[in-house]
């Protein structure tokens, strides 16, 4: 099954969407201030995340590899740097640079032997980065079956 949006139906019911975006986009932010971070920390751990991370995305993934339970080596990630981080968020590098920096030291973030900033292997794998990816789910789902109820997103049959 594939999840299509409905046109007509998503400009009938634009502020609704609008608003259950928000909801959605505010929870999964709620979630990530939960663990002590504050915005600006927070988006700069999920910059690094996606900056890291993408290159898995447009390949095929090992099957192995799907789970954060198993150890994913550092050099299968992409590289991340504060260049990089600071135009994924918007905040000055200055800024970025200290947080980082901040974060590195609180041992939330780590810097590779090639320099570069990453999630440090170990803090992926503790059960605490799985609950948090299954509250980001639920709040997506939540998102979803609301958008179907409404009649925005329409199931279509067949295979995704």
């Amino acid at each position: 099954m594939q999840l299509t949006i409905d046109e007509e139906q998503a400009d009938a019911s634009s502020r609704v969407t609008a608003i259950r975006s928000a909801m959605m986009l505010m929870r999964s932010l709620e979630v990530w201030r939960q663990d002590r971070f504050d915005l600006p920390s927070v988006f700069i751990i999920l910059a690094v995340i996606a900056i890291t991370s993408e290159k898995l995305m447009r390949s095929d993934l090992e099957p192995k590899y799907r789970s954060l339970s198993v150890y994913l080596p550092l050099e299968q990630l992409q590289r991340c740097n504060i260049a990089s981080v600071a135009a994924a968020t918007g905040l000055n590098r200055e800024t970025v640079r200290r947080r980082v920096h901040d974060l590195i030291d609180a041992g939330t973030l780590i810097r590779t032997e090639a320099g570069e900033i990453a999630l440090p292997p170990h803090k992926v794998q503790e059960s605490s980065a799985l609950q948090l990816v299954r509250r980001q789910l639920e709040a997506v789902v939540r998102f979803a079956n609301d958008s179907l109820k409404d009649g925005v997103i329409i199931a279509k049959g067949g295979e995704t």
